[in-house]
């Protein structure tokens, strides 16, 4: 296989200014006072004031500097230079201040010296990570004694379904991690196709996966949840947005799961 890390590197590199500029990020409304987490990510969370806030995956800042706002003491982490150097910037125009380090998720203990009350990471992470079991090892040596991890992630099942001929959601890809999946992207999920072209190398993780990583790298599970809709999901050709803008499966009786949330400790 193809080095992945300098394909998905690659990737993340490319897009950072983009995504900056974009709709979707909305950078000019977070520096007029917006927050960018949404209502569920703050809900699991919960309060973080006076806390040490470890942020995995955090691209240019954005929600890293919002639970600054709440009061956290937040460091945020990520392997692209170009994310970390576009989060120390918006620290700067914000006037926020938080700590960012440039490591991979695998390099987390080696490139930190603390331990943190609240390890935190949301939407559209572990389908980056090729092992969970070192993912999960990693998180645990970040935290302190009493502290927890929260993941608010995209249900896997979701990635798994796709809109078929266009009338019925069938399934499309695995529920399972079944190996790579190679895709030749144009642009990204913020900012639709553009002549941004890369490929990336992506993992399918199922909620038995991810549970099973975390409870081997001797963390408690505190609480699971699981949600008919996603707060993003324009992304995604199934799914339409609702009048309170979420997004959904129309047309459907039941409820499909969507995205999740589980929360950790560590005693």
């Amino acid at each position: 296989m193809k080095d992945y890390k300098n394909a998905n590197l690659k990737f993340w590199d490319s897009i950072v200014e983009e995504h900056w500029q974009s709709d979707f990020y909305d950078v000019p409304s977070f520096l007029a006072g917006k927050t960018s987490l949404d209502p569920l990510e703050m809900e699991v969370v919960g309060d973080v004031n006076g806390r040490t806030l470890l942020h995995l995956q955090c691209h240019f800042g954005l929600s890293t500097l919002s639970w600054v706002r709440l009061g956290a003491i937040a460091t945020g982490i990520d392997f692209s230079p170009a994310a970390i150097t576009a989060a120390n910037e918006l620290s700067r125009k914000s006037g926020i201040h938080a700590r960012f380090v440039e490591s991979n998720i695998y390099n987390l203990s080696s490139n930190l010296v603390d331990e943190y009350d609240i390890v935190f990471a949301s939407y559209g992470v572990l389908c980056w990570l090729p092992d969970l079991t070192e993912w999960a090892k990693e998180i645990a040596l970040c935290m302190k004694k009493g502290g927890r991890f929260h993941l608010v992630e995209y249900h896997p099942l979701m990635t798994s379904l796709d809109s078929g001929d266009g009338k019925d959601v069938v399934v499309r890809n695995s529920y399972f991690n079944e190996g790579v999946e190679i895709f030749e992207a144009e642009g990204s999920y913020a900012t639709g196709k553009s002549s941004i072209k890369n490929s990336t190398y992506e993992w399918s993780h199922s909620i038995g996966e991810v549970i099973t990583a975390l409870l081997e790298a001797g963390l408690n599970i505190d609480n699971f949840a699981e949600y008919p809709y996603a707060t993003d999901g324009g992304f995604v050709s199934y799914l339409s947005k609702s009048e309170d803008g979420k997004w959904r499966v129309p047309g459907h009786k039941w409820g499909v799961p969507l995205s999740y949330s589980l929360s950790a400790s560590k005693t």
